[in-house]
C-alpha cells in the first residue's frame, strides 16, 4: 500500500513537472513574439494590425478555436505532436494580440505588471496544491464571475467609459484569476487522479494551457492598475 501511494506521489509529481514546463514553453514564446513584434518588427506589426478592421477578429478566433481543440485533444487518442502544435500556435497568437496592448504601456509598467503577476500566481499554486480545502466549490462562481467581467468590460467600453469603472473590473480580475489560479492547480490533481495514466501527455498540454490562461489575465489587470498614470 506505501509503495503504491509513493508511485502515486511520483507520477503526480511528474505531472505537475510536465505541466509547469509546458507553461514555460508558452509564456516564453508569447514573451519572445511580442518583444520581436514590438522592437525588430514593429512598423510591419503594426500594418498588419490595420489592415483589416476583422483582423484581430480573426486572431481571437483562430485562438478560441485551438483553446476548444486543445480541451478535446486532451482525453481523446490525439498525437501528442498535433497537440503540442496546437499549443505553440496559439502561444504565438496570444503573443501577436498582446503586442497590440504592450505597445501603450512603458517598460516600467510591463516589469512591474510581470513581477506583481509572477508573484501572485506563484503563492496562489503554491496554495492550491498544499492546502486540504476543497475548493472544488469555487469553479462554478469564479466562471460565472468571469462571465460577469467580460459583460462589464464591454458595457464600460461601448456605453460607459469610466476610468473608475475600469479600475474596479481590473480590481476583480486580480480576485478572480488569483482564486482560480489556486482552483486550476487543484483541479489538475484530480485530473491526473481520475485519468491515471491515460492521455497523460494531452492532459499535460490542457492543464498548461488552463494555468497560462490564467497568467496572462492577470498580466493584463495589473498592466491596467499599473499603466493608470
Amino acid at each position: 500500500m506505501e509503495n503504491k501511494q509513493q508511485a502515486k506521489a511520483s507520477g503526480l509529481s511528474g505531472f505537475f513537472s510536465r505541466v509547469y514546463a509546458y507553461v514555460g514553453l508558452g509564456v516564453g514564446i508569447s514573451a519572445l513574439v511580442s518583444y520581436l513584434l514590438s522592437t525588430m518588427f514593429v512598423y510591419e506589426y503594426e500594418r498588419f494590425l490595420y489592415s483589416s478592421p476583422f483582423t484581430f477578429w480573426g486572431l481571437w478566433i483562430a485562438q478560441l478555436a485551438l483553446v476548444f481543440y486543445l480541451g478535446r485533444s486532451a482525453v481523446k487518442d490525439t498525437p501528442i505532436v498535433k497537440s503540442i502544435i496546437g499549443y505553440v500556435a496559439y502561444s504565438v497568437l496570444t503573443g501577436v494580440t498582446l503586442t497590440a496592448t504592450l505597445l501603450v504601456y512603458t517598460g516600467e509598467t510591463v516589469t512591474s505588471a510581470f513581477i506583481t503577476t509572477a508573484v501572485t500566481f506563484g503563492v496562489m499554486a503554491v496554495f492550491g496544491m498544499v492546502t486540504k480545502k476543497d475548493l472544488s466549490g469555487w469553479g462554478h462562481a469564479l466562471i460565472s464571475m468571469v462571465l460577469g467581467i467580460i459583460i462589464a468590460m464591454l458595457l464600460n467600453v461601448f456605453i460607459l467609459r469610466s476610468e473608475p469603472v475600469e479600475l474596479f473590473i481590473s480590481l476583480v480580475t486580480v480576485v478572480v484569476f488569483a482564486g482560480l489560479t489556486a482552483y486550476d492547480n487543484q483541479k489538475i490533481k484530480a485530473l491526473y487522479y481520475h485519468y491515471g495514466g491515460s492521455a497523460v501527455q494531452g492532459l499535460a498540454i490542457y492543464c498548461a494551457l488552463m494555468l497560462y490562461l490564467d497568467i496572462i489575465n492577470l498580466f493584463l489587470a495589473f498592466l491596467r492598475i499599473f499603466g493608470r498614470d
